[in-house]
C-alpha cells in the first residue's frame, strides 16, 4: 500500500502496550484466516528482524482506543492493519540502521529517567502503585518485566530519534510548493481549532548595569569559589550554598543536557562548549553576574553541565539609571523608532524581541505585563515595566502591534507553520525511503 508518513509518526511515538497473548477480535474480523486458536505468527521480515502479528495487534489497540467505530468498518480496518505493518517495518529498519551507526550512543541514565517518569505517570493515572501492580498481574506481567519492556521501548525511540535527526542534518531542505501548503490547509485546517484572542507586541528589555564596585565584588567571590573547587571542595555543595540562580541552586547547580543553540546567553554557551568533561571554568561574565561552569558529561554535540552564579548586587542608583534609560527608549519608540531594533542593540539576549500571546495567558507573563496589556490598543507604547529581583531585575518597554479577537485560523495565520511542518515531513520521509531501499523486506 502507499506509504503514509503521518501514520509512521504515530508508530514512532506510540509506546507499545503489553501483549495479551491472543489475537484481537477486531483483527480477526479483518482477517478471517485469523482465529482465536492462533497465538502468533510472522507477518513480515524486515532486515534481520521479524514483525509479528502480536505487534500489529498492540498498535491496533491504540487506534481502536481513539476510534472505536473502526472495528465495525472492515475495509478501513484492513487499511489500518496494513498501515501499521508497513510502519512497523520502517520503524524496525530505522532502529537497525541506528544500531549500525557507531556515532549514535544511547545514554543509559537518560533511559532510566524516561522509564521512571513513565512509571510515575502510569502510577498516578491508575491511582497508586497497588493499582498498577494489580493491572500488571491481570496481564501476566511482573513489575521487573514491565520496566524492562519500557526500557527496551525507550531505547528504540532514542535510537530512532537520534538517527532521524542525524540524517536530516546532512540533507538539503526539500522544497514545499504553495499548492501543497494550500492543499494541506484545505484538508486539515480544522485540526488547528479556533484562534484564541491574542495580543501581539514588540519589546525592548534591559537590565540595570552594575557599578564597578559591584562587578569587582562579584568577580572576587567567584574567583574564591574556583580556588575552593580546585582545592578539592565539592562543586555541588558550593552551588547549594552560594549560587544566586534560584532555578538550579536546589539541584546542586544542575542544568541538565543541552546542545547548541542552548538558549543560554552567548558568553555562557561558548564557555560551556569549550570545556572538556569534568573540567571547571574560570569565572565567566554575563549580564547576570559571574558563572562557574562544570561540564559533567559530553555526548556528541550535547553537554551535561552545572554552574554557580554569583550575581551582581544591584543598588538603587543602578536601578534608577536603568529606569531612566528605559524611559528614553519609550520616547524613541513613540517617535517612530523600532522596538525590535532597540532590543537587538541594547536588549537582553535571553528574552525574545516580540511575542503573540493569547489574552487568557497574559497572567503567565512577568509581573506587570498583564495589567498593561489587558486593555491595550494597537500602536500603544507601554512601560517601563520592572520585574525580577537583584541580578535578575529586568525593565521592559512594550510596543503593541496588534490586538485580535477569537476566530477561525486563516490561511495567512498558518502558512509558515504548515510549510515548516510539510518540509520536516518530506525530509523524514526521504530518510525512511533510503533506509527501506537499502534493506531486505519480505511481507508474508
Amino acid at each position: 500500500m502507499t506509504f503514509t508518513f503521518r501514520s509512521l509518526l504515530i508508530t514512532l511515538l506510540l509506546v507499545a502496550a503489553a501483549a495479551t497473548g491472543r489475537p484481537s477480535p477486531a483483527l480477526a474480523q479483518a482477517d478471517p484466516d485469523i482465529t482465536e486458536e492462533l497465538v502468533d505468527r510472522i507477518l513480515a521480515v524486515a532486515g534481520d528482524s521479524i514483525i509479528l502479528l502480536s505487534q500489529v495487534q498492540e498498535q491496533l489497540f491504540g487506534y481502536l482506543a481513539v476510534d472505536p467505530n473502526l472495528e465495525s468498518d472492515p475495509v478501513r480496518l484492513r487499511e489500518v492493519q496494513e498501515e501499521i505493518l508497513e510502519n512497523l517495518i520502517s520503524s524496525q529498519l530505522i532502529v537497525q540502521a541506528a544500531i549500525k551507526d557507531t556515532t549514535i550512543v544511547i545514554d543509559d541514565a537518560r533511559i532510566d529517567d524516561i522509564v521512571d517518569r513513565d512509571l510515575a505517570n502510569r502510577t498516578q493515572q491508575l491511582g497508586g502503585e497497588a493499582a498498577l501492580l494489580n493491572a500488571l498481574r491481570t496481564q501476566g506481567w511482573t513489575m521487573a518485566q514491565f520496566r524492562e519492556m519500557l526500557r527496551a521501548d525507550a531505547r528504540r525511540q532514542q535510537l530512532q530519534q537520534q538517527y532521524l535527526a542525524k540524517q536530516q542534518r546532512g540533507m538539503k531542505p526539500i522544497p514545499v510548493t504553495a499548492e501543497e501548503v494550500r492543499q494541506f490547509f484545505d484538508e486539515n485546517g480544522g485540526q488547528f481549532g479556533r484562534r484564541p484572542a491574542t495580543v501581539t507586541f514588540r519589546q525592548v528589555v534591559i537590565q540595570p548595569t552594575p557599578s564597578d564596585s559591584a562587578d569587582t565584588a562579584a568577580l572576587a567571590e567567584a574567583r574564591a569559589l574556583v580556588d575552593s573547587i580546585r582545592a578539592g571542595v565539592e562543586f555541588e555543595s558550593l552551588a547549594r550554598r552560594f549560587s544566586d540562580d534560584d532555578g538550579s541552586r536546589q539541584l546542586d547547580g544542575d542544568l541538565g543536557w543541552f546542545r547548541r543553540p542552548s538558549g543560554f546567553v552567548r558568553q555562557f554557551e561558548d564557555a560551556a562548549f569549550a570545556l572538556r568533561s569534568g573540567e571547571v571554568s574560570a569565572p565567566v561574565r554575563t549580564q547576570f553576574g559571574y558563572h562557574i561552569i562544570k561540564v559533567d558529561r559530553i555526548r556528541g554535540p550535547e553537554r551535561k553541565a552545572r554552574h554557580i552564579l554569583i550575581g551582581f548586587q544591584v543598588g538603587p542608583a543602578d536601578l534608577e539609571r536603568a529606569m531612566e534609560r528605559a524611559g528614553e527608549f519609550k520616547a524613541r519608540i513613540e517617535a517612530g523608532e523600532s522596538a525590535s531594533t532597540l532590543h537587538e542593540q541594547f536588549g537582553s539576549e535571553e528574552l525574545p524581541d516580540s511575542l503573540a500571546v493569547p489574552t487568557n495567558d497574559l497572567a503567565r507573563l512577568p509581573t506587570g505585563y498583564a495589567a498593561a496589556l489587558g486593555t491595550a490598543t494597537p500602536g500603544q507604547v507601554l512601560g517601563p515595566i520592572r520585574f525580577g529581583e537583584g541580578a535578575r531585575t529586568n525593565i521592559a518597554v512594550l510596543e503593541v502591534i496588534d490586538v485580535r479577537g477569537e476566530g477561525d485560523f486563516t490561511f495567512e495565520d498558518l502558512v509558515d507553520l504548515i510549510r515548516d511542518r510539510l518540509g520536516q515531513e518530506k525530509m523524514l520521509a526521504e530518510v525512511v525511503r533510503r533506509v527501506r531501499d537499502a534493506a531486505y523486506v519480505d511481507i508474508r
